[in-house]
């Protein structure tokens, strides 16, 4: 009599066993990634927006050509493309939803879900190794996503010689 050689149920129930608890740790490994991807892109975002606004905000006249000292925006200065010096864009905001780059040409829609605002002082800052104070202005921009998360850009700017 000759005997035929088959899996039993308990042998192919072990090897669903196996087959499952690999299938499961391949899936978490791919969501895993895939949300290391998301944060990634995120914070690659939100970086982009706060140095894009930034430079634009450092690449303003240091004074107001027009020889005003008001401290923010002048009275004629009402949105962003009038503003001409740094200290113009004091609490400057700009709502999820209308992010816009500094010619005036809104961001890609999933950038819009973040939120911007501006912050500018005037303070001295110390600086030992160049054996003294120096007047100028802080500049500080605050990215700020849907979830809460906040990234802080910070520059200071030294006020120019006369």
């Amino acid at each position: 009599m000759r005997r035929t050689h088959a899996l039993t149920i308990v042998e192919c129930m072990i090897a669903m066993t196996i087959l499952s608890v690999i299938v499961l740790v391949t899936c978490y490994t791919l969501a895993a990634g895939q949300q290391h991807i998301y944060e990634g892109n995120r914070l690659a975002t939100a970086v982009r927006l706060g140095r894009d606004l930034l430079e634009e905000i450092t690449a303003r006249s240091y004074r107001d050509p027009s020889g005003t000292s008001n401290f923010g925006p002048e009275s004629d200065e009402l949105t962003r493309a009038a503003f001409d010096d740094v200290d113009d864009y004091k609490n400057y905001a700009e709502a999820p939803g209308s992010l816009a780059d500094a010619t005036g040409t809104p961001y890609p829609p999933a950038d819009q879900v973040f939120s911007r605002k501006v912050n500018v002082t005037k303070s001295p800052v110390s600086v030992s190794d160049l054996g003294g104070q120096f007047n100028g202005l802080t500049v500080t921009v605050t990215v700020q996503a849907p979830t809460g998360q906040q990234w802080v850009f910070q520059r200071f700017i030294p006020e120019p010689a006369q």
